[in-house]
């Protein structure tokens, strides 16, 4: 894995954008592809993009309470060097503790993804979704 650089860095292969002028590009993607309202709050964003600068991964930060942050993520393909680039604002830059995803009960794959991640199922909230209940996931830093 390569060094993060802040604004348009590498890891490896991928391209992490994470600057202001992406922000709002990164929160719609992330919103239209996790089928959320998009009204996120005061938030961090950090997308993936392809050779043709299309993004194609997304994560958004919110609910900052040290020890905890909330993350929204979406995406087309995955790369080693983009969860590496979540993990490093997460636990490193805004130093929490842990990583918490809520993720739509119906969403397998998601809460497979979740899991591979390392992230563990703490309870669910019934009927929190529109027709649908709510899985709450935690990350702990290692």
């Amino acid at each position: 894995m390569g060094q993060y650089h802040g604004g348009l860095g590498g890891w490896g292969d991928s391209l992490i954008l994470s600057d202001q002028s992406y922000k709002e590009v990164i929160a719609r993607y992330v919103a239209r592809n996790t089928q959320t309202s998009g009204d996120f709050g005061q938030y961090v964003a950090i997308g993936l993009v392809n050779e043709d600068r299309e993004i194609v991964a997304g994560a958004v930060f919110k609910c900052y309470s040290n020890p905890n942050i909330l993350m929204h993520i979406a995406a087309e393909i995955v790369t080693p060097g983009f969860i590496s680039a979540l993990m490093h604002y997460a636990f490193i830059q805004a130093d929490c503790k842990r990583i918490t995803g809520l993720i739509h009960k119906k969403n397998k794959a998601s809460r497979k993804f979740a899991e591979k991640l390392g992230a563990r199922l703490e309870g669910t909230m019934r009927e929190a979704a529109p027709n649908d209940d709510v899985c709450v996931y935690g990350l702990m830093k290692s």
